[in-house]
C-alpha cells in the first residue's frame, strides 16, 4: 500500500506546487485552499476505502464532475476521445468510406462514399456487416464498428456481408484509404437561374470547397443565390471566417472575442474582397444551425449582404480552447464569447442550463486555430424530424435587445441569429416521424431495388410501388401510435386506476376504437410525404447523393422554394434590405 501510494502523493506535491502561482493572483476566491481540500479527500479515500480503488477512474471522475459545474462544452478528454476528437473537422480520416449504422440492431451500410475503398469493391446500401476479422458483429456498438473499420492507409481489413437476394455471405477484403469528407455534398442551379449550394459542415477544406462551387455557379451566370446552412452545426473558426469572406467587402468585420484576459479579445476581418458580394443572396437557417453557421448567417445579415430566412438559430457562441495534458489526454474549456459585427453576442444567456450539444467523435484540432462545436448533420435526427417546437420560435420583439445593421436596420440580441424572413416548416405528423425513425424508406428502398433494377432516375412513385410499400409495412410488422392515442392512453390508466364503471369504460373502448379508424386516413394525408420518401430513398440508394439532391430535395422543400420566390422579386428583396 505504501508503495503504491507514492506516486498519487508526488502528483499531489507537484500539483501543489503548480497552483501556488496561480493562487497569488486568486486570493480572492481562495484557489490553493479549495485544492488542498480536493488533495485531502483523495488521500483519505484511497488510504482508507474499505474495497480496492481504481485511482485513475476515481481522479478522472472527480475531474469530470467538477466541469459538470460549468457550461455544457467544458469537458475533459482521455486518450481515445481526444484522438477521436481530431477527426471531424478535418473532414478525412482513415478507413474504407461507407457510412454505417446500427437497423434493427444489425450493423449496415447506410450509404457508401463516392470513389472509396468502400465504394469500389462495391458495398452496397443495406447491405448488413455481419463479421469482421472473422468476429461477429452480433451486439455491436457503433464505437467499436469505427474502431475496427478505420485503421491505418494501406491495412486490410475482412469483412463479411449478408445482402438480400444473396443466398451465401459476401467476402470482401477491403484496402484502407484516406477518406475525404466533403463539406458541400450538393450545388446546382434550380428553377428561375437560381444557385444553390447546401453547406453542412465546416472542415478544413469547407472554404476551397465553397468557392469552388461559387465559381462553377458563376460561370452559368445564375441570377441569385442560396446558401443552406440548416442543421449545420459549426466547426472550425478559421473557416466561418473564410465562408463568410466570399460574400462580403475586404476589411468588413466578420466576428469578435471577449474573454476574461486580454489575449482573448480579438477582431476578425476579412483579408480580401469576396467573390460573391453583389447579387442577390438568401441563407437558409433553422435551430440546427449553430456556431460558425451563426458567425456566417449573422455577419450577412450585419452587413446588408444577403437575407437571412427560416427560423431563430440554435444560439451558440462560445469559444472554446483545446489544452493538451499528459498522456495524450485534453481539457477543452471555454474561454471567450463571440460577437457579430453589430454588437450582438450569438450565445443564448441560458447556456448554463441547457442540454449540450457537444458530440465528442465529431470534433478535431487545427493547430493555431480556434475551435467552434460541431454537430453530426440532423437530417435524419429524430428530435429534428419532429419539426421546430412552436414556442422556442416565438419572441417578444420589446424584451430583446436591439441592435443596428450597416443600413440601419433593426436586427435582435438575445442570443442566436433571428431570421429577416420567419419560415417555420410544417411539423411532421406521428406517421411520419415514425416512418424515418424506425427507417422504413431505407429498408423498403434496399428491397425494391434488389428486385427492380431497371429503374431510371425519372421514375414515379406509382400504385404498384405504393402498394409494395404498404405490403413491406406489413410484414415489417409497422406500427405507430398517434398522439391521440398516447393521450387515451393515460384516461384508460386513470380510469383502471379508479376503478370508473362499465358504462365509462365502454364508451373509452369506442373513442379508442375510432382513434384507430383515424390513422387510417393518416396515409391518405401524408399521402405527398410517403411519395417524396419513397423516391428520396430508392434515388439515393441507386444514383447516391447528388441524384437525391437534384431530383427529390430540392424540388420538394417548402422552404428552399420560398427562398428562390424572395430572390426572383427584386422589389420584395431590397424592401427587407431597406431600413
Amino acid at each position: 500500500m505504501r508503495n503504491k501510494a507514492i506516486p498519487l502523493l508526488v502528483l499531489i506535491v507537484i500539483g501543489l506546487v503548480t497552483v501556488w502561482g496561480i493562487t497569488q493572483e486568486d486570493d480572492e476566491n481562495n484557489i490553493y485552499k479549495m485544492i488542498k481540500l480536493i488533495d485531502n479527500v483523495t488521500v483519505e479515500t484511497y488510504r482508507n476505502y474499505v474495497d480496492p480503488i481504481d485511482t485513475p477512474k476515481l481522479i478522472k471522475a472527480g475531474i469530470k464532475g467538477m466541469l459538470q459545474t460549468l457550461d455544457p462544452h467544458t469537458q475533459f478528454f482521455e486518450k481515445k476521445q481526444y484522438d477521436d476528437l481530431k477527426v471531424g473537422t478535418q473532414g478525412k480520416f482513415e478507413g474504407i468510406g461507407v457510412v454505417i449504422g446500427l437497423r434493427d440492431e444489425v450493423l449496415t451500410v447506410i450509404s457508401p462514399i463516392e470513389g472509396t475503398p468502400g465504394y469500389r469493391v462495391g458495398l452496397q446500401a443495406g447491405d448488413q456487416i455481419v463479421k469482421i476479422e472473422g468476429r461477429s458483429t452480433k451486439g455491436i456498438s457503433m464505437e467499436d464498428a469505427i474502431e475496427k473499420l478505420r485503421g491505418p492507409k494501406g491495412s486490410v481489413v475482412h469483412i463479411s456481408v449478408r445482402r438480400k437476394a444473396e443466398p451465401n455471405l459476401l467476402e470482401y477484403d477491403i484496402t484502407r484509404d484516406v477518406i475525404e469528407i466533403k463539406s458541400v455534398p450538393y450545388y446546382g442551379v434550380l428553377d428561375n437561374n437560381i444557385g444553390y449550394i447546401r453547406l453542412s459542415r465546416f472542415s478544413e477544406e469547407s472554404g476551397y470547397e465553397l468557392r469552388e462551387a461559387i465559381t462553377f455557379l458563376q460561370e452559368k451566370e445564375i441570377d441569385g443565390l442560396v446558401l443552406d446552412l440548416r442543421s449545420n452545426p459549426g466547426g472550425l473558426l478559421s473557416q466561418a471566417i473564410e465562408v463568410a469572406g466570399l460574400f462580403l467587402n475586404a476589411g468588413d468585420l466578420i466576428v469578435y472575442t471577449k474573454g476574461k484576459s486580454a489575449f482573448q479579445n480579438k477582431d476578425f476581418q476579412n483579408r480580401s474582397d469576396g467573390i460573391y458580394k453583389e447579387k442577390p443572396l438568401v441563407v437558409l437557417v433553422n435551430r440546427g444551425s449553430a456556431s460558425a453557421s451563426e458567425i456566417v448567417s449573422g455577419a450577412i445579415q450585419d452587413h446588408d449582404r444577403g437575407l437571412v430566412l427560416g427560423s431563430r438559430t440554435f444560439g451558440k457562441g462560445l469559444v472554446q480552447s483545446i489544452i493538451p495534458l499528459d498522456d495524450g489526454q485534453a481539457l477543452k474549456i471555454t474561454t471567450a464569447k463571440y460577437y457579430i459585427p453589430s454588437g450582438r453576442c450569438i450565445q443564448r444567456d441560458d447556456y448554463l442550463q441547457r442540454a449540450s450539444t457537444s458530440i465528442i467523435s465529431d470534433y478535431t484540432l487545427e493547430e493555431e486555430d480556434s475551435l467552434l462545436d460541431y454537430e453530426e448533420d440532423f437530417e435524419n435526427d429524430f428530435e429534428d424530424l419532429t419539426g421546430l417546437d412552436p414556442e422556442e420560435d416565438t419572441f417578444d420583439s420589446t424584451e430583446l435587445p436591439t441592435f443596428f445593421t450597416d443600413n440601419g436596420r433593426i436586427v435582435y440580441g438575445g442570443g442566436g441569429i433571428f431570421p429577416d424572413i420567419r419560415y417555420t416548416p410544417e411539423i411532421l405528423t406521428r406517421l411520419e416521424v415514425e416512418l424515418e425513425r424506425k427507417t422504413m424508406f431505407f429498408g423498403f428502398a434496399v428491397n425494391y431495388t434488389t428486385d427492380h433494377k431497371e429503374l431510371e432516375p425519372g421514375f414515379e412513385v406509382d400504385d404498384e410501388i405504393m402498394t409494395e410499400f404498404m405490403d413491406y409495412l406489413e410484414e415489417n410488422e409497422f406500427s405507430y401510435k398517434s398522439r391521440a392515442e398516447e393521450e387515451l392512453d393515460k384516461i384508460i390508466q386513470l380510469a383502471e386506476e379508479n376503478g370508473y364503471d362499465e358504462t365509462t369504460m365502454e364508451l373509452i373502448e369506442s373513442l379508442q376504437a375510432s382513434l384507430e379508424r383515424e390513422k387510417d386516413k393518416d396515409f391518405e394525408r401524408s399521402m405527398e410525404y410517403i411519395i417524396n420518401g419513397i423516391k428520396r430513398e430508392i434515388i439515393a440508394k441507386l444514383w447516391g447523393t447528388e441524384k437525391r439532391y437534384e431530383l427529390v430535395t430540392t424540388k420538394t422543400d417548402p422552404e428552399l422554394n420560398e427562398a428562390i420566390r424572395v430572390l426572383t422579386d427584386s422589389e420584395e428583396y431590397n424592401n427587407y434590405l431597406n431600413p
